[in-house]
C-alpha cells in the first residue's frame, strides 16, 4: 500500500468524544469507553514485577500488600491532583505459585505465589485499585507449566491421567525437529522425549487436547470471576498450538487464542485480553481483534527507540503510519521496553533527554500505552534478565534482592529515584506525570484519530490527535540542537477555517494556523524556536475571527 493511500486511511479514522477524569469513575465493571471505543483505550497501563516493586513485611521480597501501599503513587483516586503518576491500569507479571523468582513456570494456577501473599491479598489489591480508577490484569502463562507441576509429574508415566496433557515422543533417538528460532526443544525423561519451546524446566502443555483447553478455561474463569481480575496478558502467545512443523503462529494457534478470548468474554464480557506476539507487525495484526483485544507492537517500539536514540523522525514516521493501517482503530499496545529487554535508560545511552522524547512519543501517540515500572524514574538495566528486574528505586537505598546475587547488576539509585525526582519539576518522573495526566484529561490524546504531520526538519516529529470535540498538535524536537528552520505540512483533514493555539505543554508563543481548502496546512511554524529535546503539546481551537 502506498504512503498516499495509507495517509488517506489514517484521515478516515473515526473521531471521538471527551471523557470525564478516569479516577472519578467506578471501574469495578468497566464497559465501554469514549465514543464507543473499548474502555481500555482510555487507559495507561503500568507493568509491575511484584517481587521487585515494594516489600511490605521486611522479608526482602516485594508483595501484593506492598503494591497496595504504593497505589497512591500510581493514582491517588483524586482527578484534581497531579502529584500521582496518573496510571489507570496495572499488568502484574506472574503471581501464581512457582518455584522460580520470575514465576513463568507455574505449579499451581489457582494459588497466589506464597512469597507475594494470598488470594485474599490479590482481591484486596483489585478492590483498592478499582477505588482509584485502576484496572488490574495478570499474566496468564498457559503455553507451558513448571516441570514440577503435578500434571507433568504424572504425565511422565505412560498411560497416566495426564499423559497426553503434554507433548511426548517415544522415539529411541531425539526427534530432529528444532524450535521456532532454531533452539533445542526436545528433552529426554523416563525413556521418552518431551517438548518445551522455551526451556527444559517449562514443558509445553498439549493445548490441542480439549481436556487441557477445558482446564485452561477453568483457570481463566477462576481469575476473572472468583479473583475479580479485569483480564490477562497472554504470555508466549505464538506457541500455544503447533500444526506439524508450523511451531509458531499456526492457524490452530490463532484459533485456540480466539476460542480462549471468546470463553473469557462469556465469563466477563468486558475483560481485556492482551497478547504477547513477539514478531513482526504484519503477523501480530492477524491476532487482533478476534484472538486478542490488543497485542504489543514490537516493531513500533523499536522504531520509537531508534528515533529517540538517533534524534530524527526517520525510523518512527513510516512505522507509525504502517501500524495505523494494520490494526482496527487504536487496537494495539505500544510500549518502549519490558521485562525481557534492556531498560529504556540503558537503551538510550543513559541520556535522560532521549528518554523524555521517547516517553513523549509513547504517551501522546495512538493505541493503549504500556510502560515498565521504573521507566518513569530512569532506572538502568541490561542482560541477564535479573538485572532488568531490579527493585524499584524509591530512594537512594541500594537495591537488594536474592535473585540478583552473583549477577553483577548495576543500578543508579543515587541519581534516579522517586524521592529525589519528586520535587524536581524537570525530572523524568514529573515529565511522565505531566504526559500521563494530559492524556487522561484530553480525549484527543487518548482516542483521537492520529494524523501524521510532515516536517521539513527531520529532527522534528509531529502529528495531530483529533477527536470530535478537540484537536491537539504534538511537536517533538528529537535532537540536541535548537530548531528554528522547520515547517509543518498536513495534506488533508476535516478541519476548516483558522485555529488559534494554546500550550498544554512546552514553552513559547503559539502562532495561529489557517486551514487550506483540503483541510491541511503548509509551512506552519507553531512555535518560533523549538528547544533541544522539547515536547510541545498544543491545543488548537477554531477561531474564524482571526485575520
Amino acid at each position: 500500500m502506498g504512503s498516499r493511500k495509507l495517509f488517506l486511511l489514517v484521515i478516515g479514522l473515526c473521531f471521538t468524544l471527551a471523557l470525564q477524569p478516569l479516577a472519578a469513575q467506578d471501574t469495578a465493571a468497566p464497559k465501554t469507553g469514549t465514543d464507543g471505543l473499548p474502555w481500555w483505550n482510555d487507559r495507561v497501563f503500568y507493568e509491575i514485577f511484584v517481587r521487585s516493586f515494594q516489600d511490605s513485611n521486611g522479608d526482602g521480597i516485594g508483595d501484593l500488600q506492598g503494591i497496595i501501599s504504593k497505589l497512591d503513587y500510581l493514582n491517588d483516586g483524586d482527578p484534581n491532583t497531579t502529584t500521582d503518576l496518573g496510571i489507570t491500569g496495572l499488568w502484574l507479571m506472574p503471581i501464581m505459585e512457582s518455584p522460580s523468582y520470575h514465576g513463568y513456570d507455574v505449579t499451581d494456577y489457582m494459588q497466589v505465589e506464597a512469597d507475594y501473599g494470598t488470594n485474599d491479598d490479590f482481591k484486596q489489591l483489585v478492590a483498592e485499585a478499582h477505588k482509584r480508577g485502576i484496572v488490574v490484569i495478570v499474566d496468564m502463562v498457559i503455553n507451558h507449566t513448571s516441570r514440577e507441576h503435578e500434571w507433568f509429574q504424572d504425565s511422565i508415566i505412560p498411560g497416566s491421567e495426564h499423559d497426553d496433557w503434554y507433548r511426548w515422543d517415544a522415539s529411541e533417538t531425539k526427534p530432529p525437529q528444532t524450535g521456532p528460532w532454531g533452539q533445542e526443544v526436545w528433552y529426554k525423561l523416563g525413556g521418552r522425549w518431551y517438548y518445551a519451546v522455551f526451556w527444559d524446566g517449562m514443558p509445553d502443555l498439549n493445548l490441542a487436547n480439549p481436556v487441557v483447553t477445558e482446564e485452561a478455561h477453568n483457570i481463566a474463569k477462576f481469575w476473572l470471576d472468583d479473583m475479580t481480575a479485569d483480564g490477562f496478558r497472554m504470555d508466549g502467545a505464538r506457541y500455544f498450538v503447533e500444526d506439524g512443523s508450523r511451531l509458531a503462529d499456526s492457524d490452530s494457534n490463532i484459533q485456540w487464542a480466539a476460542d480462549f478470548k471468546s470463553f473469557a468474554d462469556s465469563v466477563k464480557p468486558d475483560s481485556l485480553i492482551v497478547g504477547e506476539v513477539w514478531t513482526t507487525a504484519d503477523v501480530v495484526a492477524k491476532y487482533v481483534p478476534t484472538s486478542f483485544d490488543l497485542a504489543f507492537e514490537f516493531d513500533l517500539a523499536i522504531a520509537m527507540l531508534d528515533s529517540a536514540r538517533r534524534g530524527t523522525n526517520e525510523a518512527v514516521t513510516p512505522l507509525q503510519l504502517r501500524t495505523l493501517g494494520l490494526y482496527p482503530n487504536g487496537q494495539y499496545a505500544p510500549f518502549l521496553t519490558n521485562h525481557d529487554q534492556y531498560r529504556l535508560m540503558q537503551d538510550q545511552g543513559k541520556d535522560p533527554n532521549k528518554v523524555k522524547v521517547a516517553a513523549s512519543m509513547l504517551l501522546t501517540g495512538a493505541g493503549v500505552p504500556f510502560l515498565y515500572y521504573g521507566e518513569e524514574i530512569g532506572m538502568i538495566g541490561g542482560k541477564p534478565d535479573e538485572c532488568i528486574r531490579t527493585p524499584m528505586q524509591w530512594d537512594d537505598t541500594p537495591p537488594d534482592a536474592a535473585f540478583m546475587v552473583g549477577k553483577n547488576c548495576r543500578t543508579n539509585q543515587d541519581e534516579y529515584n522517586v524521592a529525589l525526582e519528586d520535587a524536581d519539576p524537570n525530572s523524568l518522573l514529573n515529565h511522565y506525570r505531566t504526559l500521563i495526566h494530559l492524556r487522561n484529561d484530553h480525549s484527543a490524546l487518548r482516542v483521537g484519530a492520529f494524523l501524521p504531520v510532515a516536517s521539513t526538519a527531520k529532527e522534528v516529529y509531529s502529528y495531530l490527535r483529533r477527536s470530535s470535540d478537540e484537536t491537539v498538535l504534538v511537536v517533538i524536537n528529537l535532537s540536541k540542537r535548537e530548531i528554528t528552520d522547520y515547517g509543518l505540512n498536513l495534506e488533508q483533514s476535516d478541519m476548516s477555517g483558522t485555529y488559534a493555539g494554546g500550550l498544554l505543554m512546552g514553552e513559547g508563543a503559539v502562532a495561529p494556523v489557517v486551514i487550506l481548502d483540503e483541510g491541511g496546512f503548509n509551512g506552519y511554524k507553531p512555535i518560533e524556536t523549538l528547544p533541544p529535546f522539547s515536547t510541545s503539546i498544543i491545543k488548537l481551537d477554531q477561531d474564524n475571527n482571526i485575520d
